[in-house]
């Protein structure tokens, strides 16, 4: 999820996207020197021996990512109980102390820094009257799933998932409808990331799989995603994840295979949920699984490993394919099959191998050597495969070439509808190619590392996003769209040190990540925190290619920035634990260093009239500043207990007491923001949700929550009119926009 600290090593998988970003090409694929793959002992001789694997396929397969404590972990393994449940939080601001001051009580934060102002507003704990809604996402999961973009029984609508949702997009009216959106108290479709999707042949029925302790898996509608499951069924314990998923030709089961150590494949009954028989796949992860399109059978492919499997007398039986010395023993990725009841499986060699019952007939090299088949379809028998020649190869049945589509980036899921060619790829893009005339672009997102940086334009048309992917996005959230993409840095720097930057799994390195940014109300400035400490000013949103300086005086990695009320100055929050102020006119000359917190800078705003600064860091001190002479004002919460602040983004503070809700730790809460009005404010929570609360509240206020985002919400804003709400989902990588109503 947001990893928040500075600790432990960086993974070395990298993404196509970024290597692209950094002025690789993701057409060179390279030989992985090592990797995380779990390989089962094989007596014949593999072609893959040497992990012909390029850096998508391991950052696929390796399966870790990092917590908030910096910690590599399983980026499928969860905790029995989600910490939502936990509703066992003794009142964080209870505490009563006396005989100290202001300064002492300062880092203990829920005592001495929280004065009330001298004619207290109304409390409102109550629910606010306004609701959110969401409107569109822009985000698309695939740097470890395939196969999951699709068109629908209407050709105007594709259907793919994101986050914890599946979505259905309108090419025409570009709008979207969701499967397990809305109100978390009533949302019923995945609470966690979605890892699987896949379509009935009836192009309607879809089924969804999650991450879990124990995974659920959905059946819905594309037609009408927001009634919820028509069945649904978990996996059990220990199950971790769902890795991929299909219907059968009759569209009556659906195998399902899942990330236990073990790798389980099982059958279930479509319409009741109904468990039809499981079996251990191997020690080996299941990159893909497909139907017979005529018989009920079907074939799992995947790491040293081709399985064709059958239910006999109940039980759920596989064989293992046999090579027949027709080709070489591959690795698999992708699955399919022709209408003459024959396989056909992509192999990480670039080959394409044919198979009847479980013997291999031919192998031919359709991809240059090396270039693994990332995604692979048949739609009436035409074959479509995509690699890391980022390009769509088209062959008829018999392997021989129509056309060629180029791409931009490595296909990872293909679909066809008539003559119109739909393509998800790895740089988190979704583009379709019609049969003649210009492809159109249907989705962008951020797709490496983690999106946390996020802010609204005064024209309140406009957000601007910057993530780990070494880009920095313009989105107009009227036309939902990306209008413009800017590259941070071109030239890859070293890599993160052990104990230095922010933990990410992106193939970027830190000078080419950005978690932090602001835009100047008065001059337009768009500034960025980087997280090798380096600030970035772009000119404008209309010349967002333009740098107009860059300075590096922080030690540690950006989270928090805010340019002052007048645009005058800019504070900039690290990990170093200081804040820098900058003197904007001044060509970004430093002012101040304000040096007392004992942790990393988490949050930061400024007084109405730019006089005083209050922050927040990570031993959740709140302390106050005097921007005139850069002093910390050690009675500053007395002092300003009645200063009206420019923004409220600090998780700490009088107004806010009441966010932390029942649970336990108060470090769940990530992101905070009040609205215009002032009567309410939206908070971004490690469980996915997207919470308003009334404004000012207290210990025991009441919020709306609402699910979409599957990881920890990392930032909220509202837009200048509070009538949207905007979310950045950190490690789903998914940017969210919600109507309030």
């Amino acid at each position: 999820g947001g990893s928040k600290n500075q600790a432990s090593q960086p993974s070395k998988s990298s993404a196509a996207p970024a290597a692209q970003a950094a002025g690789a090409s993701s057409s060179a694929p390279k030989a992985s020197a090592q990797t995380n793959i779990n390989v089962s002992s094989a007596e014949d001789q593999w072609e893959d021996e040497q992990f012909m694997i390029d850096e998508d396929l391991e950052r696929e397969t390796n399966g870790y990512k990092y917590d908030k404590k910096g910690n590599k972990v399983s980026q499928y393994d969860r905790d029995e109980k989600r910490p939502e449940d936990n509703a066992g939080m003794v009142g964080l601001f209870e505490v009563e102390s006396a005989g100290a001051g202001d300064q002492i009580m300062a880092t203990k934060p829920w005592i001495g820094a929280i004065k009330p102002p001298t004619n207290p507003p109304e409390i409102k704990n109550s629910p606010p009257a306004v609701s959110l809604e969401l409107e569109y996402v822009y985000g698309y999961r695939c740097f470890d799933s395939r196969q999951n973009v699709f068109y629908t029984s209407d050709p105007n609508k594709i259907v793919y998932m994101t986050a914890a949702l599946g979505v259905v997009l309108d090419k025409k009216n570009n709008t979207q409808r969701f499967f397990g959106a809305g109100d978390a108290k009533r949302a019923n479709g995945h609470s966690d990331d979605v890892t699987a999707l896949a379509i009935h042949p009836n192009k309607d029925l879809v089924v969804t799989g999650e991450v879990g302790a124990n995974p659920k898996v959905c059946v819905w509608s594309a037609s009408n995603p927001e009634a919820g499951p028509k069945s649904e069924f978990r996996l059990g314990r220990g199950r971790r994840a769902v890795s991929c998923a299909g219907f059968s030709h009759d569209g009556n089961q659906i195998a399902v295979a899942d990330l236990h150590n073990d790798h389980y494949v099982s059958v279930w009954d479509t319409n009741s949920g109904r468990k039809i028989g499981e079996n251990k796949g191997g020690p080996d992860r299941i990159l893909d699984l497909c139907w017979s399109k005529t018989e009920a059978r079907f074939v799992t492919a995947g790491i040293k490993h081709i399985y064709f499997w059958a239910i006999e007398n109940g039980s759920l039986t596989k064989d293992k394919g046999i090579y027949m010395g027709k080709g070489p023993m591959c690795s698999m990725t992708s699955a399919q099959w022709l209408s003459d009841g024959t396989c056909i499986t992509g192999g990480t060699n670039g080959m394409l191998y044919q198979w009847k019952g479980r013997e291999l007939q031919r192998a031919e090299q359709v991809l240059p050597k090396g270039t693994g088949v990332h995604a692979l379809t048949i739609v009436e028998d035409t074959i479509l495969l995509g690699g890391r020649n980022d390009s769509v190869t088209v062959l008829d049945k018999n392997f021989k070439k129509i056309k060629e589509i180029p791409t931009k980036s490595c296909p990872r899921a293909i679909d066809m509808n008539g003559q119109n060619v739909v393509v998800g790829t790895r740089d988190g893009q979704i583009r379709e190619f019609p049969a003649s005339g210009q492809p159109s672009v249907l989705m962008q997102s951020h797709a490496d590392g983690e999106v946390w940086g996020l802010a609204v334009d005064k024209s309140d048309n406009i957000i601007v996003t910057v993530g780990d992917d070494n880009y920095v996005k313009v989105w107009d959230v009227k036309q939902r769209k990306c209008v413009k993409s800017a590259i941070l840095d071109p030239n890859k720097g070293e890599e993160r040190k052990a104990g230095y930057g922010a933990s990410t799994l992106a193939s970027t390195s830190p000078n080419q990540q950005g978690r932090a940014l602001c835009i100047n109300p008065s001059n337009g400035h768009i500034a960025i925190g980087l997280n090798d400490g380096k600030v970035i000013i772009k000119q404008s949103i209309d010349n967002l290619e333009s740098t107009v300086n860059n300075f590096k005086i922080a030690k540690e990695w950006i989270e928090a920035m805010q340019y002052s009320p007048d645009g005058s100055k800019l504070a900039v929050g690290s990990h170093d634990n200081a804040v820098y102020v900058f003197d904007v006119a001044g060509g970004y000359k430093l002012l101040h260093k304000l040096n007392k917190h004992s942790s990393f800078i988490t949050a930061l705003d400024w007084s109405v009239d730019g006089s005083a600064i209050h922050t927040t860091c990570g031993a959740y001190e709140l302390l106050f500043w005097d921007v005139s002479n850069g002093q910390q004002v050690t009675d500053g919460a007395t002092r300003y207990a009645d200063e009206e602040w420019a923004t409220w983004s600090t998780p700490l503070g009088w107004p806010v007491q009441g966010i932390f809700g029942g649970v336990i730790d108060y470090t769940h809460i990530n992101s905070v923001d009040r609205s215009r009005s002032g009567d309410k404010c939206a908070i971004g929570n490690d469980w996915g949700l997207v919470e308003i609360f009334g404004y000012p509240n207290s210990e025991g206020a009441k919020s709306k929550a609402y699910r979409g985002h599957s990881e920890h919400v990392m930032n909220v804003k509202w837009n200048g009119k509070d009538s949207c709400v905007f979310s950045a989902g950190g490690y789903d990588q998914t940017i969210m926009q919600w109507k309030a109503i």
